[in-house]
């Protein structure tokens, strides 16, 4: 019987301890699931602030956790604490969302880490950072593109330019392609490659968060289908004759893809339906795509131009002047209205602005010639006076020993051109050198000395004029 007391006794002790004890501790360690007044989250870079408020028993330390975008809690968002409340409850969180921020499944739930304890999570809801919100383009803005029937053509978001920014700065983005009103399924990136005709546009995808007020997108492009074989021409603003301080534009009909070329000659980034120059040439450009691409007509474009020359000999003949001796030279040109420069080397010479310019300084000289009435245009003309020997004698003694003084055969350079034959005999008939323009280079090579010194004769022929005979005498 004592037994049976001290039993029933011990039971009533440990059901006071399970009351006392376990009330208190369920007390001690509760977090209510958090609520919050948005439906969802849709962030920018203008608003990003969201308050949560959870309520507790006892005290502890809190986090507030954010799901990824599918709910788990596995892979946390990185969200910020801006401000929180956590001495008494109701406690609360203010946070803001990272710009990468984009989806339907979120979740938010408070947790305990000391002690440890995880409240319940939320209901999944849609977030999302509007990181863009500006208008953008495709394909620099055109409006219509035309394709080969059973080819292919790339609609691309543009790169981001000073007047024009561009989503794709934002490489979290998802975008939605439309061909009319229709969503184009699992086409979510920067381009796309369409095969068929309609009007494409392209929308940042926001998910819920994307209203007609705040959507962006770019233009709508309106694609054609094409058949082979269609002409193109192509039109100058300016005519065939153009000038090229005055450029003029080349284009042809709109809405396909192309290529210009310059003499056949592909133009590296000519790639619209007009071309502006003021170059001579024979242009053509490349219309269309894959196998219906049509080569258009080609248009020859000349300049404008006047005739300017000198009264000596231009650049790469050299004008041979005697030490002392004062040389002119004269511009003679049809220019309309015409002004001179000239120059000694690069430098303007100063004063040095009528059609003849006088020297005795040996070196190199250019006169810049301007048509300033109608097209203005000009031209360089390039000469060089160098110090010789006198233009009516021909050299009859060379010393070529390497000691830099007479070592080569120097000509006067009237004798000197592309239709006048210099020949060299040596003393046995064999021919030593035989050249037209003849560079004042002999001899090239070292020259056999024996007993004697060797004797050359020369004959210096021009086409239609004079032959000049003579010799010359090889000393050391």
């Amino acid at each position: 019987m004592e037994v049976k007391i001290r039993t029933v006794i011990n039971k009533c002790i440990f059901s006071l301890v399970l009351l006392v004890f376990f009330p208190q501790t369920k007390i001690f360690s509760q977090i209510g699931t958090p609520t919050y007044a948005f439906t969802q989250i849709c962030a920018s870079t203008t608003f990003n602030s969201y308050t949560v408020n959870f309520t507790f028993t006892g005290s502890n330390t809190f986090v507030l956790e954010m799901s990824d975008a599918n709910g788990s809690f596995v892979s946390l968002t990185p969200i910020t604490i801006l401000s929180s409340q956590l001495a008494t409850s109701p406690g609360n969180f203010v946070f803001k969302v990272p710009t990468t921020t984009a989806g339907a499944g979120y979740k938010l739930r408070v947790r305990g880490t000391s002690p440890a304890i995880t409240g319940s999570s939320t209901s999944a809801f849609s977030a999302y950072f509007q990181a863009f919100d500006k208008p953008f383009y495709i394909n620099n803005k055109i409006q219509t593109v035309s394709i080969c029937s059973g080819g292919s053509f790339t609609l691309s978001i543009d790169s981001p330019t000073p007047s024009d920014p561009s989503p794709i700065v934002f490489p979290s983005l998802k975008y939605k392609w439309y061909k009319g009103t229709t969503v184009i399924p699992g086409e979510i990136g920067t381009s796309i490659s369409i095969s068929t005709s309609g009007a494409y546009h392209v929308e940042i995808d926001y998910g819920t968060c994307s209203t007609p007020s705040s959507v962006t997108k770019s233009q709508e492009v309106t694609v054609n289908i094409v058949a082979a074989g269609s002409s193109f021409t192509i039109t100058s603003s300016g005519g065939t004759t153009i000038c090229p301080s005055s450029p003029t534009t080349l284009s042809t009909a709109p809405g396909y893809s192309y290529q210009w070329f310059k003499d056949n000659v592909l133009i590296a980034g000519a790639t619209s339906n007009s071309y502006i120059t003021g170059q001579a040439g024979a242009y053509h450009v490349l219309v269309g795509q894959g196998s219906c691409s049509s080569t258009s007509n080609t248009i020859t474009l000349s300049t404008t131009s006047f005739n300017a020359s000198i009264d000596v000999l231009e650049l790469p003949q050299e004008n041979i002047m005697l030490v002392g001796e004062t040389k002119t030279v004269t511009v003679i040109t049809n220019a309309s209205n015409p002004t001179f420069q000239w120059y000694s080397g690069s430098t303007p010479i100063p004063g040095e602005t009528n059609s003849s310019f006088s020297t005795s300084t040996a070196g190199t000289y250019k006169v810049a010639v301007t048509q300033t009435t109608g097209c203005t245009l000009t031209k360089e003309l390039f000469f060089k006076f160098k110090e010789g020997v006198n233009a009516v004698n021909i050299p009859n003694v060379i010393s070529p020993n390497a000691d830099g003084i007479n070592d080569l055969w120097i000509i006067p350079q009237e004798y000197i051109s592309a239709n006048t034959e210099v020949l060299l005999i040596n003393a046995l008939g064999e021919i030593a050198l035989k050249t037209k323009n003849y560079q004042n280079n002999w001899p090239e090579s070292a020259l056999e000395f024996k007993s004697v010194n060797p004797v050359y004769y020369y004959i210096i022929t021009k086409e239609g004029g004079e032959v000049k005979k003579g010799s010359i005498t090889i000393v050391k």
